[in-house]
């Protein structure tokens, strides 16, 4: 079972969207919108068991995160540096193994959020770059990407594509070895 927070500032601006899994090891996950991705925090998992909590937690339903979610600010890259470090290189969980409902929209990323978010994308985590409003348009989507058929995206690598809970297109990099 995941619990959910809003995770707000000193100010009351909304920093996180936190999901706390309240079985088994409870790790606390925020979404990291430069990637897409649920990264496991340390910082948020020690200030959220602290008695002096630094953040306001506002426990939300799953519907209502996962509508927050294109509401983040990224995490500013050139000011934040190691704040991308840390959770990037830190345990991941999918919006599907937190219990998250998906928002099905028309087209909720565009091509240049699919590239950015597969830039920062090493190769072995599958990362989230489509929701599709169906699961024709997503196998389609996915189908696409995988086959070099959206050029764009296709410049930068070739990928490996999945469709999860019929709608949600993931994707990684295809990470080829040197050759000696």
């Amino acid at each position: 079972m995941t619990q959910f927070y809003e995770v707000r500032d000193s100010d009351q601006n909304l920093v996180w969207i936190a999901a706390h899994e309240t079985a088994s090891e409870h790790r606390i996950f925020v979404y990291l919108p430069n990637t897409g991705t649920w990264q496991h925090s340390t910082a948020v998992e020690d200030d959220f068991y602290d008695r002096d909590r630094n953040a306001t937690y506002i426990a939300i339903s799953g519907e209502q995160a996962a509508r927050q979610l294109p509401k983040l600010q990224k995490v500013n890259a050139k000011t934040a540096t190691w704040l991308l470090e840390d959770l990037t290189s830190s345990s991941t969980a999918t919006s599907a193994e937190l219990g998250l409902p998906i928002i099905t929209t028309a087209r909720p990323t565009t091509e240049a959020q699919v590239i950015e978010i597969l830039v920062i994308n090493d190769g072995h985590k599958w990362t989230v770059v489509y929701n599709g409003p169906s699961n024709g348009a997503a196998r389609t989507f996915a189908s696409e990407l995988r086959n070099g058929k959206k050029n764009r995206i296709n410049r930068i690598g070739k990928f490996e594509t999945r469709v999860v809970q019929n709608t949600v297109v993931e994707a990684r990099r295809i990470v080829e070895n040197a050759r000696p």
